[in-house]
């Protein structure tokens, strides 16, 4: 009797751990959108990512019931069967690298509610998400991209589409103990967001350069003082990458501009 009580618990428990792992693919709230992801990478964003320190998070996808919402010029309006999580990459907006989640430490864990036998298979018309987690081995100033196969039926039969989310940033920063140095002090921007300029603070001595979403260098410099002004009056709305390095520093901050 013990056994088998021993045996249930181990049974419940295991249940357990796996719901918690699972996300919740109607806690996010699309509005009036058909088709799309959350964090959008423009108002919502992923959280950073720390080398060496476990990771969690989740991707949230809205799929439309017609392949019209996906591509306007689909004939006949054609109905979606499921959407298919291919893969999931990351691009080093610096260099232009291109990596598996898998092979920078981290994973992805979807959740269709059982509608497929397939996790990573979405049908036509609803909502679902993918849990991410790991522990990432490798900095960089990522984007994410997300690559997925559009199913739909055009005259009676199947026809697939690929189809790719880009430019969502996911940043990977290095550990505390990776940063510290002769500047302990983390680095600060603020305000952030801005409209005109803000402050770089804690980050004398270090270079800095500052990036656009898709991989441009827009400034390189030399930060002069513990509380530096960085005019962003001239820049257009959306995410920017600041990097400092030198100084026992290696650090990603994002920024947004925004008026």
């Amino acid at each position: 009797m013990k056994f088998i009580q021993f045996f249930s618990a181990i049974v419940v428990l295991a249940f357990a751990s796996n719901v918690v792992a699972q996300c919740d693919p109607l806690s996010v709230d699309f509005g009036a959108e058909t088709w799309g992801l959350s964090p959008d990478g423009e108002e919502t964003f992923f959280d950073p990512a720390y080398v060496d320190v476990p990771y969690t998070d989740e991707v949230h996808l809205l799929v439309p019931s017609f392949a019209s919402d996906v591509e306007p010029e689909t004939p006949l309006d054609a109905p979606i069967d499921s959407v298919v999580i291919v893969a999931v990459l990351l691009v080093d907006t610096l260099n232009g690298d291109t990596a598996t989640f898998a092979e920078l430490g981290l994973e992805y864990n979807c959740n269709n509610l059982g509608d497929c036998t397939d996790p990573c298979t979405f049908l036509g018309g609803g909502q679902y998400c993918a849990a991410f987690t790991g522990v990432p081995n490798q900095t960089g100033d990522y984007v994410l991209s997300m690559e997925v196969t559009v199913w739909a039926t055009v005259f009676g039969f199947p026809l697939a589409t690929p189809f790719s989310f880009d430019g969502f940033p996911f940043p990977i920063l290095g550990t505390a103990g990776q940063l510290a140095g002769s500047s302990p002090a983390s680095a600060s921007v603020y305000p952030n967001p801005s409209s005109q300029s803000t402050t770089v603070s804690n980050a004398r001595g270090v270079q800095a350069s500052l990036w656009s979403m898709d991989g441009r260098q827009i400034r390189n410099w030399t930060v002069g003082s513990d509380q530096e002004t960085l005019e962003v009056s001239d820049l257009s709305e959306g995410l920017y990458f600041l990097r400092l390095l030198g100084e026992g520093k290696d650090e990603v901050v994002r920024l947004v501009v925004q008026r």
